[in-house]
């Protein structure tokens, strides 16, 4: 060790910002090239040397005169540089946790949104059914009854169910939005 390092560690440990600024530019581009070659990323590189050149500041009174501080900063380069990869790695795993529970609520509202748009679409469409066509394709198709149940409630017989049903599927068909009412049938299914 040449006596000015000496002279600028004792400097240093007094507390004078003269040393320290000396001994920065003499050694902060050693540690961020230290700190790139285990991190591959200039940014946190950056964050490590100035990591390390504060806890130098803070930590001065447990320097030695004649010790070398290359040494010193190495040692504390690599723990900050390792600390920052671990912080990385744990923020990824939030950052991973946070997007799935994101995509979740993005995706069921997405879907809420859909289901009902579709919904409203299909009401727009039986309301120009017939009264009776409509209210059996409603059971049938959206609330899932049976034709014999359809045919109970409303006292009709099983062959006229069917024939509403096919007559209302023809107009929903010819109006292209048969395929959306499939959609919601099958979002609703799930």
């Amino acid at each position: 060790m040449d006596v000015k390092e000496s002279k600028l560690i004792d400097m240093l440990i007094e507390g004078r910002k003269s040393a320290f600024e000396q001994l920065y530019h003499s050694y902060s581009n050693r540690v961020f090239n230290l700190s790139f070659f285990l991190l591959k990323d200039t940014g946190w590189s950056e964050d490590v040397v100035q990591d390390v050149f504060v806890k130098l500041w803070e930590n001065r009174s447990g320097l030695q005169r004649d010790q070398n501080l290359w040494t010193y900063l190495y040692v504390m380069t690599k723990r900050q540089a390792l600390n920052k990869l671990r912080s990385v790695k744990r923020s990824n795993a939030c950052f991973e946790r946070l997007w799935t529970q994101i995509s979740e609520v993005e995706d069921n509202l997405h879907d809420t949104v859909v289901a009902k748009e579709l919904k409203e679409n299909i009401k727009k469409l039986l309301r120009l059914l017939p009264r009776q066509q409509r209210t059996v394709f409603s059971l049938s198709r959206l609330e899932g009854f049976s034709h014999r149940e359809i045919a109970e409630r409303l006292n009709i017989s099983p062959n006229t169910v069917k024939n509403h049903i096919v007559q209302a599927a023809k107009y929903l068909k010819n109006e292209r939005l048969y395929h959306d009412l499939f959609l919601l049938a099958i979002f609703f299914s799930l």
